[in-house]
């Protein structure tokens, strides 16, 4: 039996064990577990993380014997680098602070702005929001990791605060005064974060030319990565027809403007990363930025990953158009972004990969109505629902950790120690398609080229097979041009020795039959 006969069996028998474990998580999920195949179709799939319990506001220090009372519509989440949960209860104007089990640690509801910078230039009557000492609608929230100061990002009052756990405010963030933001923004932010320098940047909605960015002294830089105007018929139709107009048609025509991205999260190096809600664009919807603002993934080749569902071929009613509403970075670089439309969660790996969708839309556990914010820690994933005004916990099951641990070996670099994991995932689920591609990189690392050409022929990898078959030619050719020159070598010698002995007469050569 040929070996590729015998990997197509044994993908055969992982889909049959496949679906054989999908219909028994199924029984146990409420969401259905897919995955993408090589031509872009959902296929089936293993649970990689299940929904483990959900936490409404009456939870939250219950042991106590009190309750905080119900959320109302929390909008973000952040977890501090003590392990302390700081949620953003936007419809209550305050933020829940929590342990990592939901114990009540405290509520900052109230400030003291006596000894707040910030405020200097501004008139207590007519910028009153600035000076209010209760929260307004907040929606977003960040922990400085170093110094343990928190950042609210304070919508309606339109401010950003920072502050410590008491209240205790050093530094109010407002509009900027300078002539580079123009008169007629407003100044709502809606998410904030802030990087080792001190820097501060803030999404305001108002704004598409990127993030609002502060130095540690609050004083206004500028904007920082913008997101590009995607190249449509339209936009490239005007920049020609651009190039005919006088200045004075110019002026008159409406300039294309790119989509200022939604939300962002900041990894433990520094890098900042962004992600676009918009559904008619496909531009700059997930990016990792350099202090520059460059998008560090273009760099990585990953500029056709498809974020979020992919557009079907056929008709699927897993791919629909997905609206891209906050990001959150592991602890291994994987990418856990939100999907608002469907309520589901798609984890990529730090190279764009898709590891994970989970969740989706519906009452049941696991499932959501409205989705807001995204938190990870370790193998847990933290999800608040703006309408069901709680937060779901999802936790990485067996098969996740073996997908996890080989991803993880494979993208540092120790493809050979990836080989025995990815060969697991592929007796779980026989449609892991990157399964696939480990061990057939593990096989290449080893010059196991022919073996390896076998795999990526199997996930349909023509570039790493191309690789592959390479190696296996130099490697015959390797192994059989020496005794093939050597043979060749013998022969020449022997027709020169024969031509030799013919001539001297000691050979007579043979006459043709039939001749004169």
């Amino acid at each position: 039996m040929s070996r590729i006969r015998r990997l197509l069996i044994a993908a055969c028998a992982g889909l049959v064990l496949s679906s054989t474990l999908a219909v028994s998580a199924s029984a146990i999920e409420s969401y259905t577990p897919y995955s993408y195949d090589r031509w872009g179709e959902a296929v089936p799939s293993q649970v990689g993380y299940t929904a483990e319990y959900f936490v409404t506001g009456d939870d939250i220090d219950k042991d106590s014997g009190s309750s905080i009372g119900s959320l109302s519509n929390p909008s973000d989440m952040y977890i501090s680098a003590d392990d302390l949960m700081y949620i953003v209860d936007t419809g209550n104007n305050r933020i829940v602070v929590t342990d990592l089990d939901f114990n009540l640690i405290a509520t900052i509801d109230t400030f003291n702005l006596d000894n707040a910078e910030g405020l200097e230039d501004f008139d207590p009557e007519s910028d009153s929001g600035y000076f209010s000492e209760t929260l307004k609608s907040p929606t977003g929230i960040f922990v400085d990791q170093y110094s343990g100061d928190i950042y609210i990002a304070d919508t309606e009052n339109s401010r950003v605060l920072k502050t410590d756990i008491d209240g205790n405010v050093s530094r109010v963030v407002t509009r900027p005064t300078n002539s580079l933001y123009s008169s007629d923004l407003t100044f709502n932010p809606s998410k904030v974060c802030v990087d080792k320098a001190g820097n501060i940047y803030v999404v305001v909605r108002s704004v598409t030319k990127g993030a609002v960015m502060y130095d540690d002294e609050g004083e206004f830089l500028g904007f920082y990565g913008a997101n590009r105007v995607e190249a449509t018929a339209e936009v490239i139709l005007n920049a020609f027809v651009n190039t005919f107009r006088t200045e004075e048609q110019r002026s008159r025509v409406t300039n294309s403007t790119p989509v200022g991205f939604s939300n962002f999260d900041i990894d433990d190096e520094g890098f900042i990363y962004t992600v676009t809600e918009s559904t008619t664009t496909t531009t700059d919807l997930v990016k990792k930025l350099s202090p520059e603002g460059e998008n560090i993934l273009s760099s990585l080749g990953v500029d056709d990953v498809t974020w979020g569902d992919e557009p079907p071929t056929y008709y699927s009613i897993y791919s629909q158009s997905s609206s891209l509403i906050d990001i959150d970075i592991g602890d291994n670089g994987e990418m856990n972004i939100l999907d608002f439309a469907h309520g589901r969660v798609f984890q990529y790996d730090k190279l764009g990969n898709l590891m994970f969708i989970v969740g989706g839309s519906g009452e049941q556990l696991g499932l959501f109505r409205t989705v807001t914010a995204i938190e990870s820690r370790g193998d847990k994933i933290y999800v608040a629902d703006g309408r069901k005004n709680s937060i779901t916990v999802f936790e990485r099951t067996t098969f996740g950790e073996i997908v996890t641990n080989a991803t993880n070996l494979y993208n540092d670099g120790y493809y050979a120690e990836s080989y025995e994991p990815w060969l697991t995932v592929i007796k779980y689920d026989g449609n892991y398609r990157r399964a696939y591609i480990g061990v057939g990189n593990a096989l290449l690392s080893n010059k196991q080229y022919k073996e390896a050409m076998d795999y990526f022929e199997i996930s349909i990898s023509r570039a790493r097979y191309n690789r592959a078959f390479e190696g296996y030619r130099d490697e015959l050719l390797e192994q059989y041009f020496t005794p093939a020159i050597i043979i060749i070598i013998v022969l020449l010698l022997a027709w020169w020795i024969y031509k030799l002995l013919v001539k001297n007469g000691t050979i007579k050569p043979r006459k043709r039959k039939g001749g004169a």
